[in-house]
């Protein structure tokens, strides 16, 4: 509880710094912002290890041992307060390193369940997955220091940690961004030829958000995962 609490200031802290208060309003108080649900077939994949060479970056793998080793720092201290607590909710993640300094970050979730939408992650449920595949995996909240921002660094780090995964037998990757996050469209659905499965309409107040369908899709999978007819979800959540 204590690590959640300081991991939300120093979160809050250093966007309030890096873009001002309007930029937190703008994460905490919005109305029908969209959400673009993507997934990506991992049998597409092909090796782009040429960016984090130059930039002399590495992909690692982030668990306990390795946080508690002492030998990385993260470069933005909040994203080693958020390390710390998707590991405790049992997600795994990958680090984008140079030497001994952590400068990216990546995460997914792994469904111990096909069947039960309880056992799916919060994203999951909220954009009304119904059902699973235990060779899928939903990927989230990748995150490159400003300053490594160039060159193609988020977009080739986020292809290789889809190749980690793609090597311990998962075959689909599943993931959101903002339709606003131009950014994070060009990595996503430009650069790395993740495709669209369905759009939202995300609605928040403070820790309370709501979801519905935007449109229908039609380019959603054949069989998984399953929509449910009607979608308006509201939940707690914190940033």
């Amino acid at each position: 509880m204590l690590n959640d609490v300081r991991m939300r200031i120093a979160q809050i802290g250093e966007l309030v710094r890096s873009n001002g208060w309007s930029s937190l309003f703008k994460e905490v108080l919005f109305f029908k912002r969209t959400a673009i649900v993507v997934e990506k077939d991992l049998s597409e994949l092909t090796e782009r290890s040429k960016p984090l060479a130059t930039a002399k970056l590495k992909l690692l793998e982030i668990d306990k041992d390795m946080l508690s080793s002492g030998i990385y720092r993260f470069a933005v201290n909040s994203r080693y307060l958020k390390a710390l607590n998707y590991l405790k909710q049992g997600c795994g993640g990958y680090a984008l390193a140079r030497d001994t300094v952590i400068v990216g970050d990546t995460w997914h979730y792994v469904s111990e369940t096909a069947d039960d939408p309880r056992g799916l992650h919060e994203d999951l449920q909220r954009f009304g997955f119904r059902s699973w595949s235990k060779d899928h995996i939903y990927t989230f909240d990748i995150f490159v220091a400003p300053d490594e921002r160039k060159g193609g660094i988020s977009a080739a780090f986020q292809n290789s940690a889809m190749l980690a995964l793609r090597s311990k037998g998962y075959t689909r990757a599943y993931g959101f961004y903002w339709a606003d996050n131009i950014p994070a469209q060009w990595c996503t659905r430009v650069t790395n030829k993740w495709k669209e499965v369905r759009a939202f309409s995300v609605s928040r107040c403070l820790m309370f958000k709501r979801a519905v369908p935007l449109r229908k899709d039609h380019t959603g999978p054949a069989t998984e995962p399953s929509w449910p007819k009607n979608i308006p979800i509201g939940e707690k959540k914190g940033i």
